[in-house]
């Protein structure tokens, strides 16, 4: 009977044991933060680890590892030339890249055109981009926030055969929302925006102002 008594407290703290989930918040030399799930710990006790062969740590582990994401830019700027006015852009943009935790980074490109009357002008650029996260983007996060910047060198084509070197950066905050805990999920960026066109058929103009992109994110 004691035999019995002793296999059953067994499989029942096996048992557990696959259910238990950790998730390391913070590490600092041989120390961590962690999130547990699937019981209680108590002060001062030491736990060992065992790998779950059941579960799906290891794709856990590899998932949040590259991004993909596609952006729609609303931007409000204004000319240093005299006489000029407020003007509205819109533009669609995407990214690819790596994500470490705390840094992620890639290159990205973006089109934009803007028709005005039997006329569009086009504008196509190639650059790079980096994120700071404030919060590690790891599996299971839902919000995000940090700072990031970006950089692009591109041709605008006014439409009327005059063409002009487009240098462009942007930087400010911005906020990741995976509403249901998945890997997918919706971008925010707002921030200060500086453009400067330079060649064509006239001398260099600079615009700058601020800007609001949202779009999509996903990662794999």
């Amino acid at each position: 009977m004691r035999k019995f008594l002793i296999l059953c407290a067994l499989l029942t703290f096996s048992s557990s044991a696959f259910a238990q989930k950790i998730k390391v918040r913070k590490v600092k030399g041989s120390q961590a933060i962690i999130d547990f799930s699937g019981g209680s710990l108590a002060p001062g006790q030491v736990y060992e680890l065992a790998p779950d062969e059941f579960g799906d740590t290891t794709m856990s582990q590899s998932m949040r590892k590259y991004l993909v994401s596609v952006s729609l830019s609303l931007t409000n700027t204004k000319a240093d030339s005299a006489g000029s006015s407020n003007e509205t852009d819109i533009s669609l943009s995407g990214r690819f890249g790596w994500n470490f935790a705390s840094y992620e980074f890639g290159p990205l490109g973006s089109y934009s055109s803007d028709a005005t009357g039997s006329v569009t002008a086009t504008t196509l650029s190639v650059g790079g981009w980096a994120d700071y996260n404030m919060i590690s983007n790891t599996p299971g996060e839902i919000f995000i926030y940090g700072v990031g910047g970006l950089g692009s060198f591109g041709q605008h084509d006014n439409g009327s055969g005059a063409k002009s070197d487009l240098m462009t950066a942007f930087a400010g905050p911005f906020v990741k929302w995976f509403p249901t805990g998945s890997n997918v999920g919706f971008r925010l960026d707002g921030g200060y925006i500086y453009q400067k066109k330079s060649g064509g058929f006239g001398s260099d103009v600079t615009v700058s102002g601020l800007s609001l992109q949202a779009g999509l994110i996903g990662y794999f």
